[in-house]
């Protein structure tokens, strides 16, 4: 197996002998290859689907039913599968069982209708009752649930909810959410999945959800590593005054990162306030730790940042690193279209429309990169929601794509 990396790379490659400074560091993490053979754990999923009366609008039912069906047929016959549809009733039309007759499992899907109200919290849970039946120690324990309405049928509290969903979490079964169009409760959705330390995904077009799901089993077919933490260790005097992407501060000290994807790199940029250096010093050590998928112990990776010392003049002559500049220019970008999300959902469509082009300003004034180009697109979005006044819409998809850019995720 080739070694894993941990690479740092600070906006500028010294620090100030005479003055303070802010600091910027991208930290990327990349999981170890597998060996040539490798065989990937199998996977324990639960599939649960809304089929209350608004996803018969818009086809929303027939393509969530393509995209679960497409999710079946990517299955390995030591993967594990159920499949659970709510409305106001909870019925597991597949309990868990190995994906050997995939027709029979897609059989039952090509049989799944729309009724009535949204029991989002049972449905849920049933889906993860299925999973724990057959927990798999160390593997991958997922529930992906979708759904296009407000839990308005049974527990409906976004905090119990959540609560639960982590305890889930915390036995080893993760939780992604799926929303649909522009009626569910986005926060709800967003807090379920980073409590279920899974996925959030705001889907506009039913049409986009076979691409979705095909990028949720690549994530867990390729699974590096889960429960993934980002440590920093500033020297004395230095501190870490914040930390750019989304993510959820631990009681430890740490911060929870994305699952580590093999071949894909986990990227963060953390902020360090340095006050002024003698000479050549250690500026901070970094630490990102996780468990492997096939269970045994934890593992890490450390490195520790030293850099010179120059005068303020000099500093400031320095060259800025670009895929640092880049990294902060997106992330403050995708900082902007949260905040628009929020004037939108207050109605003040002034405040929206400056925010929105504050995060175009943020993208346009970098180099015109695959990633730059990609939030410029998704800016465009933004703005044809607002000139629609489609405000609720421009408020999720907004959200998504703070979440997608903190997360290293496709935004939408």
């Amino acid at each position: 197996m080739n070694d894993p990396i941990i690479q740092l790379t600070p906006l500028r490659s010294a620090v100030c002998s005479d003055a303070p400074i802010q600091l910027d560091v991208l930290v990327s993490a990349r999981a170890p290859q597998p060996e040539v053979h490798f065989v990937r754990q199998a996977l324990n999923l639960a599939l649960v689907l809304d089929r209350s009366g608004s996803m018969a609008s818009e086809r929303k039912m027939a393509h969530a039913r393509d995209a679960a069906i497409f999710a079946v047929e990517q299955l390995l016959p030591t993967d594990r599968v159920s499949v659970t549809v709510f409305d106001s009733n909870v019925v597991t039309i597949v309990p868990s069982t190995l994906a050997t007759d995939k027709a029979a499992i897609i059989a039952k899907l090509r049989q799944v209708v729309p009724g009535s109200t949204t029991a989002l919290h049972a449905g849920w849970k049933a889906g993860t009752q299925q999973v724990l039946e057959h927990l798999q120690q160390g593997g991958m324990n997922r529930v992906l649930l979708l759904s296009d309405g407000l839990a308005n049928e049974g527990v409906s509290d976004p905090n119990t909810i959540v609560t639960e969903v982590q305890g889930l979490a915390s036995r080893g079964v993760s939780t992604t959410t799926l929303g649909v169009g522009d009626d569910y409760n986005e926060d709800l959705m967003e807090a379920m999945a980073r409590g279920g330390q899974g996925n959030y995904y705001f889907i506009d077009d039913p049409v986009q959800l076979t691409d979705i799901f095909q990028t949720e089993l690549h994530d867990l077919m390729a699974l590096g590593g889960w429960r993934v933490s980002l440590g920093v260790e500033p020297a004395q005097g230095v501190r870490v005054a914040e930390v750019l992407n989304d993510l959820e501060a631990l009681p430890t000290g740490r911060w929870r990162l994305p699952n580590l994807i093999v071949g894909m790199p986990v990227t963060s940029v953390v902020r360090l306030a340095v006050p002024p250096r003698p000479g050549h010093a250690l500026v901070a050590a970094f630490r990102v730790a996780w468990d492997p998928p096939k269970g045994g112990p934890r593992r890490e990776l450390r490195a520790q940042l030293d850099l010179p010392a120059v005068s303020k003049a000099n500093w400031d002559l320095l060259d800025q690193a670009p895929e640092v500049v880049e990294a902060v220019g997106l992330l403050m970008s995708a900082r902007a279209r949260r905040e628009a999300a929020f004037a939108a959902e207050r109605g003040d469509y002034a405040e929206s429309f400056g925010y929105i082009g504050a995060a175009l300003a943020c993208t346009a004034a970098l180099p015109q990169s695959p990633a730059c180009l990609e939030d410029i697109e998704a800016i465009a979005r933004l703005q044809g929601d607002l000139a629609e006044g489609k405000l609720a819409r421009l408020a999720k998809r907004a959200k998504q794509q703070y979440w997608g850019r903190g997360h290293g995720k496709k935004l939408s």
